[in-house]
């Protein structure tokens, strides 16, 4: 497993009813390679002095469980596959708390399957799980998920999303849509990872502690 610094930003845009629109800064980690495929666990809980990560949770289980679904509904084998993570770490000062996260299962560096996992205000929890039918996910092409809680308070809990998704360069477009398929809200999340050193590893360090709060 690899750890990595992600830096990025991220557009929210509400194009309907309640109109508005900001940007920010976004940095969290990656995690390159993160499960063990072969004996059917994580590599590490623990992979630095001040950050951690948690995989007891109910959004990582079902995660897995969805993942090996997937490949045995397409008959796919875990030789080669390696999933990576882009997620808030927990730190030795607090518990980060995630929105969402990203998983990305991959083959040949080819992203076979994307996972949202999702958090709202009210610690409910969905994931929503976005495939090709065994095939490489195009960078090109929107796909479908049934909208299955509430996330804003000025959006119904029923819709649709449509996810594009790009991991060269990184970047996530969510478009979701109400139940007469009218766009209401705009993300793009878009960064790149790197590996710092010396007091610039500290900074990017200390700026997602501070992320994990917010």
């Amino acid at each position: 497993m690899q750890f990595s610094v992600y830096v990025g930003s991220i557009f929210h845009q509400r194009v309907f009813g309640k109109r508005h629109q900001f940007r920010y800064k976004f940095f969290s980690a990656y995690f390159n390679d993160i499960y063990n495929f072969k004996d059917s666990e994580f590599f590490t809980k623990k992979f630095s002095k001040i950050f951690s990560l948690d995989f007891d949770d109910d959004g990582t289980k079902e995660t897995i469980k969805a993942i090996k679904v997937f490949l045995n509904k397409n008959q796919i084998d875990a030789h080669d596959l390696k999933l990576d993570l882009l997620k808030k770490p927990n730190s030795i000062f607090f518990k980060a708390f995630n929105p969402v996260c990203f998983w990305y299962l991959k083959k040949h560096d080819e992203v076979l399957a994307f996972i949202a996992d999702v958090t709202n205000t009210f610690g409910e929890r969905q994931i929503y799980f976005i495939d090709n039918a065994g095939k490489d996910i195009s960078s090109d092409i929107y796909y479908k998920a049934t909208k299955k809680m509430y996330v804003s308070p000025f959006a119904k809990k029923s819709g649709i999303y449509k996810f594009k998704i790009s991991d060269q360069p990184n970047q996530t477009i969510i478009k979701e849509f109400n139940d007469d398929e009218v766009l209401e809200i705009n993300t793009v999340l878009k960064g790149v990872t790197n590996k710092f050193n010396g007091m610039k590893k500290s900074y990017f360090y200390f700026r997602i502690i501070i992320s994990t709060l917010l």
